[in-house]
């Protein structure tokens, strides 16, 4: 996976405890240069394929082995 300035990722395989803390079913990458506000619903929140964990969409969490990847993403976009 390609990161670009203000980007940041949370993988399974580089970091199994961040990637159990947020909470994701896929590898997902994040665009701090593109920050939208999303209703918490159905449309954009969904039980995953296999409901890992149960019936309702899990918020997570940043695991803190990613606040320096989160900082630095976000100071490339404020500079």
């Amino acid at each position: 996976m390609t990161l670009y300035r203000g980007e940041f990722a949370i993988l399974r395989d580089r970091n199994q405890a961040a990637y159990a803390a947020a909470g994701l079913s896929y590898d997902t990458k994040f665009n701090l240069k593109q920050a939208l506000d999303l209703p918490y619903n159905i449309e954009w929140f969904s039980v995953p394929p296999a409901a890992p964990h149960g019936q309702t969409p899990k918020l997570g969490m940043l695991h803190p082995s990613l606040v320096r990847a989160v900082q630095a993403a976000y100071k490339a976009v404020i500079e």
